[in-house]
């Protein structure tokens, strides 16, 4: 007999998936301006064997009416997620456990209906071997030791075998390392390239989040807290605290984060996350969770979420409600 652990998430897929592609059948193509394959910046890739730059990627969803309102739009930069190793920009899911995520497509297209402006980047994975920068401040850094550690590792070696990728040895060790850093500075290369072209896009260059899903949601967190990026707010769909050293760097002027983390999410996110919570509350610093019940590392952005006094909203609801109140605008 199967367990209801397993038979809950895909029943409540269903009905979740049903609601989304109605939702979408409503859905206007007009209701917001999508420009793809942006060039945002550059990283160079193939370090270790024929370094070279290749070009940055983003898709900028702009809500409909932007470039007729006085009023500049609060955005969000929104980073996939697939353990450093994969993943896509666009309208790509994972499914484990019979549920799946939602794209970065679909939270843009979602926000950019709201009246959020709302890009979705590509950065360097491990495979592309990327250069580590060359400004880290290595004092701020968790020890890159533990990458020789199974507990940590473990969810990186489960992504590599389905690959088809071997084992991490000292060599994909290193990549690991540069890669954790090299997102964080393609991430922090698209916010700057939104910011200076705030007025192309329509956006507000002094009200712009950032956030993601798992790796992506890491790196938001180690952009914003690590590298004290100017940020208003982190939205961490089942992020963690990897790279940085957040104990070194988090203070009570630390911008607002909200994180989701599924039911049954993985141990790393669920610890991670309770780590990241006590740390916030330690600084007194800006903090919001939710949990996704019924679920485990990927959930849909219409599943229902829970937190503090028992209110109940769906993954985008709360995404929505919580960038209204950080950024200080009332979206169309």
């Amino acid at each position: 007999m199967r367990s209801s652990k397993s038979l809950f998430p895909q029943v409540l897929m269903l009905a979740l998936t049903i609601a989304c592609l109605f939702e979408r059948a409503l859905a206007q193509p007009n209701e917001y301006k999508l420009e793809r394959n942006v060039i945002y910046g550059t990283g160079i890739v193939n370090v270790s064997t024929q370094p070279l730059e290749r070009d940055l990627y983003l898709d900028a969803y702009i809500p409909k009416g932007a470039e007729a309102d006085e009023n500049p739009r609060p955005a969000i930069l929104l980073a996939f997620g697939g353990a450093f190793h994969r993943g896509e920009r666009g309208d790509f899911q994972f499914s484990e456990d019979g549920a799946s995520d939602s794209s970065m497509a679909d939270y843009c297209a979602a926000l950019a209906r709201r009246g959020f402006a709302c890009f979705s980047i590509d950065y360097r994975l491990v495979p592309d071997d990327p250069a580590l920068p060359s400004d880290l401040d290595n004092s701020k850094l968790m020890p890159k030791a533990l990458l020789k550690n199974p507990a940590i590792t473990s969810r990186i070696e489960f992504v590599r075998q389905k690959m088809g990728l071997p084992s991490l040895d000292e060599n994909s060790r290193e990549q690991l390392w540069n890669g954790t850093f090299a997102a964080i500075q393609d991430m922090e290369t698209a916010l700057n390239f939104i910011r200076a072209n705030a007025q192309e896009f329509h956006v507000a260059p002094n009200k712009i989040a950032v956030g993601g899903f798992s790796a992506g949601a890491i790196t938001a967190i180690n952009l914003a807290y690590g590298k004290q990026a100017d940020v208003q707010a982190v939205v961490a769909l089942s992020g963690t605290s990897w790279g940085y050293d957040l104990n070194k760097t988090v203070s009570k002027d630390a911008p607002p984060i909200l994180m989701f983390a599924g039911q049954w999410d993985l141990p790393g996110i669920r610890l991670g996350s309770a780590s990241i919570a006590q740390l916030f509350q330690s600084h007194s610093a800006p903090l919001k969770q939710a949990w996704v019940p019924g679920f485990g590392h990927f959930y849909p952005m219409e599943a229902p979420s829970l937190a503090a006094q028992f209110d109940q909203q769906s993954v985008i609801d709360r995404l929505v409600s919580f960038l209204t109140e950080t950024l200080r605008v009332t979206p169309n």
